[in-house]
C-alpha cells in the first residue's frame, strides 16, 4: 500500500511540474498584405483563366481598391469610358475602401486588351479571387 502512495505521489510531481516547464512551441503566423492603391479586385470563380475569362465576357464589374480622391476614381471612369470598344462604364457602390465599377464592351476582347486599357485608366495592379495582386502587364 506504501509503494501505491510513494508511486502516486511521484506521478503527482511529475505531471505538476511537466505543467510548469516552458512549453517552446512556435506559434502559426499568418502574414496579411494590403492591397497597393488603385487595385483592380475582381471576385469571380470563372476568372481563375484569366485568358479564357477576360476573352469571354462582355460585362465586367470588378471593385477598385483606394483608387483615390473622388476626382481621381471620376478620371478612371471617364478614362474607361473613352477607350474604344466600351459601350459603358458605370460607377456602383462604395464598400468602404472598395469603389466598385461595371464595365460594358461593345464585343469580346482578350487580356491584352483590359490589361492595356486597365493601365492606360491608371490602374497598376489586379487581384483575381484571393491570389495576390500582381501588376496588371503580368496579367
Amino acid at each position: 500500500m506504501k509503494k501505491v502512495i510513494v508511486y502516486t505521489f511521484v506521478l503527482l510531481v511529475g505531471i505538476a511540474s511537466a505543467s510548469n516547464a516552458e512549453l517552446t512551441l512556435t506559434p502559426s503566423q499568418s502574414v496579411i498584405k494590403e492591397n497597393p492603391p488603385k487595385t483592380i479586385c475582381i471576385k469571380n470563380a470563372q476568372a481563375a483563366d484569366a485568358t479564357k475569362f477576360f476573352s469571354s465576357t462582355t460585362s465586367l464589374f470588378f471593385e477598385v481598391y483606394k483608387p483615390g480622391s473622388k476626382a481621381d476614381f471620376v478620371a478612371i471612369i471617364d478614362k474607361l469610358k473613352a477607350t474604344e470598344g466600351v459601350e459603358n462604364c458605370v460607377p456602383g457602390n462604395i464598400n468602404g475602401d472598395y469603389y466598385a465599377i461595371t464595365l460594358t464592351l461593345k464585343a469580346t476582347k482578350d487580356k491584352t486588351w483590359f490589361a492595356k486599357t486597365f493601365k492606360d485608366a491608371g490602374l497598376e495592379h489586379i487581384k483575381i479571387n484571393n491570389n495576390e495582386a500582381i501588376e496588371v502587364g503580368k496579367l
